[in-house]
């Protein structure tokens, strides 16, 4: 309930499900880049971030995943 968790490994798994059960590599390879592509812009939650750097919330986190995937569409 403090919004501290990562969301990315939920979302990656759900990636390897699209991939690996419902054979739909394209959907999780979009996952996969909007992941990275949220990371290169150098957002992180509290426990992949350095030390003082600015953190986002787990939901913060699962918007910008989000809205990456949207602009990969």
């Amino acid at each position: 309930g403090t919004g501290a968790a990562n969301p990315i490994a939920m979302i990656a798994s759900f990636g390897m499900a699209l991939r690996y059960s419902l054979g739909l590599g394209t959907w999780a390879d979009n996952i996969d880049k909007a992941i990275s592509n949220v990371l290169a812009k150098g957002l992180r939650t509290k426990d992949i971030a350095a030390k003082g750097e600015k953190t986002a919330s787990t939901t913060e986190m699962g918007a910008a995943i989000l809205a990456e995937l949207k602009a990969l569409k």
